[in-house]
C-alpha cells in the first residue's frame, strides 16, 4: 500500500528515500514530527545501540540510524509490521543499521544490559503487566542509560468510543495514568529527567489530520496498513478522548540509576 501510494505521487520505487516513507511509517500521534522532536537533543554515535519497543513499520528506527549513523533494533508483536519495517529499510539502504524482528514486549529476545537508549511511542496501552514490560526494559538497558517514552495516558474514569488506534474494544485496553508510570518507573530505580505534557498538540495535529483525511483518504495509507480499514474511526474516537480530558498525551525521558 504504502509503495502504491508512493506511485501516485509519481515517486519511482528507486528514488524512494527515508523522506518519503516518513509520511507513512509513524503509527504515532504526530508522526515523525515528535520523533524529530523528542530525539533531537540526545547524544548517539555510531557505536550507539538502540531499541524501538514496539517499532512498528520501523520509521523511528530509520530516523535515528539515518541521523547518527547508529544500529537500532526494532520489536514488534505483528509479524506483518516487521516485514514491511525489514522491506522498507531494504528499499532505501538502511537494512545494514536497522535490524527488525518479531517478539513480545514482556519477554524481550535480548541479553542484558545492551542497549545505551530504549524508546517506546504509544505502546503499554494493551499491555496487561506493565511491571513485567518496564522490568523487561530496565534489563536490556545499561546501567546509565537512557528510557524515552511518548505515550497515551489515562486521565479520567470517563468511558471511551471504541475502536481505538490501539485496540477494537474495552477487552484489551489497559491505560495507567500519568503518576502511576512515574511511581512504577521510579520503583526500578529509574530516573526523571524531564517530562511534558503533549495532549494539546496532539489535539491540534489530529484536528488537522482528520480534516485532510476527509478530503483526501490517501494520506491514512500508513494507519491503514497498521489499524485496518476502520483507521479513520479509531483515529477520530482517540481525536474525541484527548479533547474530552479522557486521555492524554505526555513524553519523558528517563535514566537508568548505577546501583542495583
Amino acid at each position: 500500500m504504502i509503495l502504491g501510494a508512493l506511485d501516485k505521487m509519481g515517486i519511482s520505487k528507486a528514488d524512494i528515500t527515508r523522506k518519503h516513507t516518513s509520511a507513512f511509517d509513524e503509527f504515532h500521534v504526530r508522526g515523525k514530527l515528535v520523533s524529530e522532536e523528542l530525539f533531537s537533543q540526545i547524544e548517539l554515535n555510531k557505536d550507539s545501540m538502540v531499541l524501538d519497543l514496539g517499532c512498528g513499520l520501523g520509521g523511528t528506527c530509520r530516523m535515528l540510524a539515518e541521523k547518527y549513523d547508529c544500529i537500532v533494533h526494532g520489536i514488534d508483536y505483528s509479524d506483518q509490521h516487521i516485514e514491511t519495517a525489514n522491506s522498507l529499510s531494504e528499499l532505501i539502504g538502511l537494512d545494514n543499521l536497522t535490524l527488525f524482528k518479531q517478539g513480545n514486549a514482556t519477554k524481550l529476545p535480548y541479553p542484558s544490559e545492551q542497549f545505551d537508549l530504549i524508546i517506546t511511542q504509544h505502546v503499554q496501552m494493551c499491555i496487561t503487566n506493565k511491571e513485567k514490560f518496564y522490568s523487561e526494559v530496565k534489563r536490556v538497558l545499561k546501567k546509565g542509560g537512557r528510557f524515552i517514552y511518548y505515550d497515551v495516558l489515562k486521565k479520567s474514569d470517563n468511558s471511551q468510543n471504541y475502536p481505538l488506534p490501539w485496540v477494537d474494544d474495552k477487552t484489551n485496553n489497559h491505560l495507567i495514568n500519568s503518576d502511576q508510570l512515574k511511581d512504577l518507573l521510579h520503583s526500578l530505580n529509574f530516573r526523571r529527567i524531564s517530562s511534558q505534557d503533549q495532549t494539546q498538540k496532539g489535539v491540534d495535529f489530529l484536528s488537522s489530520f482528520l480534516a485532510k483525511a476527509e478530503d483526501k483518504p490517501a494520506i491514512l495509507t500508513g494507519q491503514k496498513i497498521l489499524m485496518g480499514e476502520n483507521a479513520f474511526d479509531k483515529i477520530t474516537n482517540l481525536y474525541q478522548a484527548l479533547k474530552g480530558g479522557v486521555v492524554g498525551l505526555e513524553s519523558g525521558t528517563y535514566q537508568l540509576g548505577i546501583r542495583n
